[in-house]
């Protein structure tokens, strides 16, 4: 790929995200709402837990109503990664200095972020999942993105949901069972 293809795709979901054939049009809203939680957070890269964070702010999306009963919701997982990176920093011995004193000038960015490493794990893992499932036909839908998210092993997402109390395999469970079910509403 030339240096002027590369940088015309930046950004861009489908090409950095293994330069998957079939990125739903409907991702495109989420990879933006994802791009905001990282700028937001102070990231250089979007990564898992921001995908995350992106399928939870939709109050009335799938993921949220699916995992909302069993705790996981925007609000939660936001906690959550605070108890994550307090635990992670007390860790090494740093101590987080009061909120008023970490406000600094806003990061000035050529572009959106990129997609990081666990994004990009994600991605892969609901790409596999999804080829498995449908013969082949390499079709990635909301909930298998959201499965990819939270079936990694290690990471910030599986730590954060330590950190908050959830059960991992519980909510795989019920991805599972959505993912498996005849319905038609869960092909979106």
């Amino acid at each position: 790929m030339s240096d002027a293809t590369r940088s015309a795709h930046h950004g861009d979901p489908r090409h950095e995200l293994g330069g998957d054939p079939i990125v739903r049009a409907d991702f495109g809203a989420l990879f933006g709402v994802a791009s905001l939680e990282a700028t937001n957070r102070g990231a250089p890269n979007v990564e898992a837990e921001h995908l995350l964070l992106a399928f939870l702010f939709d109050r009335r999306g799938k993921a949220t109503t699916l995992l909302g009963p069993l705790g996981l919701n925007y609000e939660a997982f936001t906690d959550a990664l605070a108890k994550e990176r307090e635990h992670t920093l007390a860790a090494v011995g740093v101590r987080l200095p009061e909120p008023a004193r970490l406000t600094a000038a806003p990061r000035v960015r050529g572009g959106r972020p990129r997609f990081g490493s666990s994004a990009k794990d994600a991605w892969e893992r609901a790409s596999r999942n999804a080829r498995a499932s449908r013969g082949g036909r390499p079709r990635t839908m909301d909930l298998e993105l959201v499965r990819g998210i939270l079936s990694a092993e290690l990471g910030t997402v599986p730590r954060a949901l330590v950190r908050g109390g959830f059960d991992r395999h519980e909510l795989l469970a019920a991805l599972d069972a959505a993912l498996t079910s005849p319905r038609k509403d869960n092909t979106q």
